[in-house]
């Protein structure tokens, strides 16, 4: 869907060239599917081993002459795969005529006109990733943009077993009919400002006219199938910033969840721009989709992961409350053994606005007060860490 302009290209190829020549943490390399040798690049987190399983993030670039370039560089994902400890894997389209593509279904050309089978290929690079690295595999998560995004919701159909859950950033639904073998919890990112795939639906700008559903129309297909009694429960509203959906109480414990700013344009909120794209300011993509990565696993449905199982010291938040709040809220957590704790609150965009605990903290049940001041409306997350294990729920300030 991005077209970039050549002299974009050319720093883009320059700057990850570099990246790679000096990085032992980011590997190309290639798999022979259906007679075609097909590409990707794997990022290991720092520190990673061997003997620890780690979550799985694939990210799907848009079409474009680039390949896993684009989206590593716009969404930043390798850096937050590093402090967060997760795999990330880059699969490319097919190059043909000097683009690169995914066949989503309803879009986009040339992969459609090509018939590339792209649910195959996606299939066979996970049976290589899980042979070939420590990876945990009832946490396989998907993310894309654009075009990449259009691949996200196609293997949530049609590979559901093998994802946890989907993040589709700037995309559409163009794969029917919508019929997961299960209900596969979904967070996706939007602009009201996207004028190549548009809110409220419309044919695509440039030389295709490719027509994208509306995106209350998509989700509301999926939240049928899914069986939601909530649908499109606003929980947060601010016309200068963003809006934040949910639709819940859906069957298999799936939600669904949608942020739209009312800034930036065909972009990944919160990243970096591609050839001037205008980004949201608003929220950061990479940042609130992994805290809503992190809550999933397959287990047959799709369970919370218990915080418990995560963490050695049995560190927990209990709860938050009230919640909404305003002017504050009451946030309750547990420790089993005697630790250094950190509690802090971040925003929509990934940062610490305030430190609510850093000190060593005995056993036992633990409660403290978030007073706002200047802090404006909107989502926030309380974050609870002890050594390298982090816990965190959702916050909503109404003022």
């Amino acid at each position: 869907m991005v077209k970039l302009r050549t002299l974009s290209i050319i720093k883009l190829l320059f700057l990850f060239t570099t990246y790679l020549a000096f990085s032992q943490s980011s590997v190309y390399d290639s798999l022979n599917y259906g007679g075609r040798w097909r590409t990707f690049m794997t990022h290991l987190p720092s520190g990673y081993v061997a003997s620890k399983k780690y979550p799985l993030v694939l990210a799907f670039h848009g079409g474009s002459p680039l390949g896993y370039q684009s989206i590593q560089y716009q969404s930043q994902l390798s850096s937050k795969a590093d402090s967060a400890g997760f795999i990330v894997g880059y699969p490319e389209g097919v190059q043909i005529a000097g683009n690169r593509t995914w066949n989503a279904g309803g879009c986009c050309n040339p992969a459609v006109s090509f018939n590339i089978d792209d649910i195959g290929f996606v299939n066979s690079l996970l049976n290589n990733l899980f042979s070939t690295r420590s990876i945990d595999t009832t946490r396989v998560y998907a993310t894309g943009f654009s075009n990449g995004a259009l691949l996200c919701y196609r293997l949530a159909n049609q590979l559901t077993y093998r994802f946890a859950a989907i993040a589709p950033v700037a995309g559409d639904l163009m794969y029917y009919p919508w019929n997961p073998s299960r209900t596969i919890p979904i967070i996706a990112f939007h602009s009201y400002k996207d004028m190549n795939i548009q809110y409220y639906g419309g044919a695509t700008i440039g030389s295709t006219g490719t027509y994208f559903p509306p995106q209350d129309s998509i989700l509301g297909i999926i939240a049928t199938n899914y069986l939601c009694q909530v649908r499109k429960q606003t929980l947060f509203h601010d016309s200068v910033k963003y809006d934040h959906f949910k639709y819940s109480n859906c069957s298999g414990n799936s939600i669904i969840e949608q942020y739209i700013s009312y800034d930036g344009e065909h972009s990944w909120p919160g990243g970096l721009s591609l050839s001037g794209t205008s980004v949201s300011q608003q929220f950061n993509a990479t940042f609130l989709m992994w805290e809503f990565f992190k809550n999933y696993k397959t287990t047959g449905i799709n369970a919370v992961i218990a915080e418990k199982e995560l963490s050695p010291y049995s560190l927990t938040l209990l709860q938050n409350f009230p919640n909404p709040f305003n002017p504050s809220t009451t946030i309750r957590y547990s420790l089993s053994t005697p630790t250094d704790v950190r509690l802090s609150i971040v925003d929509a965009l990934g940062r610490e606005i305030a430190t609510l605990i850093d000190a060593q903290q005995s056993p036992g049940e633990k409660e403290v007060q978030w007073n706002v001041r200047d802090a404006a409306s909107g989502v926030y997350f309380c974050i609870l860490r002890a050594g390298n294990i982090v816990v965190s729920k959702k916050l909503l300030l109404t003022k």
